[in-house]
């Protein structure tokens, strides 16, 4: 989604369970799902365990998939706080009345590793889907040598961090590290936001 900045800081979120739990997936388990790896030549350097997802990148309806039971205990207080964030700052109105918000959900959440000596080369974010949902990123295993860059801006995301990132903007990832990136990506909508998009005018979420 569209804001005015390449990063928003939202908060922060205790990792410690979640790493124990990244360390215990397998490299099958990391293999099993390469759907976005093929279908998107720039992320063919990562490897992703979709915990909702479909392909079809749908903006309602998400499903929940195998492995979002063992993370979903973990994972629900960053929902929380991201939800609680974005119900109390989004204020976008249009003709002078506030937009009337349904129900949030996410509708995709997806832990992705960036091996060491990789990267994720410059692009954009395009579809329905993808500009009208709110990408958070959480840094669950990192280094200091990894760096996030949005239209030149680079931002070194810490453990533990919440991270919006404006994906309608070009960026990119380079892990220069010794170990691999793991980041949680979660996308969330506010039904009826109204989006500010340069590219395509005004959105609703």
């Amino acid at each position: 989604m569209y804001f005015n900045d390449a990063f928003r800081k939202i908060g922060d979120s205790d990792v410690a369970e979640m790493q124990r739990l990244v360390a215990t997936l397998t490299e099958k388990q990391w293999k099993q799902q390469e759907q976005r790896q093929k279908t998107y030549k720039v992320h063919s350097t990562t490897q992703t365990i979709p915990l909702i997802f479909d392909a079809d990148f749908r903006h309602k309806f998400p499903t929940k998939l195998l492995l979002f039971d063992t993370f979903n205990t973990e994972i629900s207080n960053t929902t929380n706080i991201i939800e609680r964030y974005f119900t109390a700052n989004v204020t976008q109105q249009k003709n002078t009345r506030p937009i009337k918000f349904r129900r949030s959900y996410f509708i995709r959440i997806i832990l992705v590793k960036l091996k060491a000596g990789t990267q994720i080369d410059t692009h954009t974010d395009f579809g329905y889907s993808l500009s009208r949902a709110h990408r958070v990123h959480w840094p669950i295993v990192t280094n200091e040598k990894v760096e996030f860059t949005i239209n030149g801006k680079i931002k070194v995301m810490q453990e533990g961090e919440l991270w919006e990132v404006n994906n309608r903007l070009p960026h990119s990832v380079i892990n220069a590290g010794d170990n691999d990136r793991v980041h949680a990506i979660l996308d969330f909508v506010l039904p009826n936001e109204l989006i500010l998009d340069p590219n395509e005018g005004d959105l609703f979420a």
